[in-house]
């Protein structure tokens, strides 16, 4: 059984979505499991998620993690968390915070490719993706 009390960081994506598992994809070989547990929320126990504030209506709107103290990131937020930890993205995830109008600008990319991704999963060609 999955723990989110492990120690690690985890970052939770949604296995139906093309979208999501490539992207997390891309997570794990940045990582390389060093210090993120990378998994569909889908592999997660209810009881798990409900010890940090989430269900899985939560997690499939957006990516989550959760940070080894028992924080919860969502969204772009969660995506910066993810960055923040492996070079050479940190420096620009501490601009983007130091100037808002790029950290506006991510978080409604974010949220638009959030609203569209069973779209832009077909368009990618992957087949994941049974998001309606």
């Amino acid at each position: 059984m999955l723990s989110l009390s492990n120690g690690k960081h985890h970052l939770l994506f949604d296995g139906d979505c093309g979208i999501c598992t490539k992207s997390s994809q891309i997570c794990e070989q940045m990582d390389g499991g060093r210090k993120f547990e990378i998994v569909p929320f889908q592999r997660v126990p209810e009881e798990e998620l409900a010890r940090v504030g989430l269900n899985r209506k939560l997690c499939h709107g957006e990516v989550k993690v959760i940070s080894s103290t028992g924080h919860v990131y969502g969204g772009a937020f969660a995506v910066n968390y993810f960055l923040l930890k492996h070079q050479p993205w940190t420096l620009a995830i501490i601009i983007i915070y130091l100037i808002p109008l790029l950290l506006l600008f991510e978080i409604l990319v974010y949220k638009l490719i959030a609203i569209n991704r069973t779209r832009i999963s077909t368009w990618l060609g992957l087949s994941a993706c049974k998001v309606k």
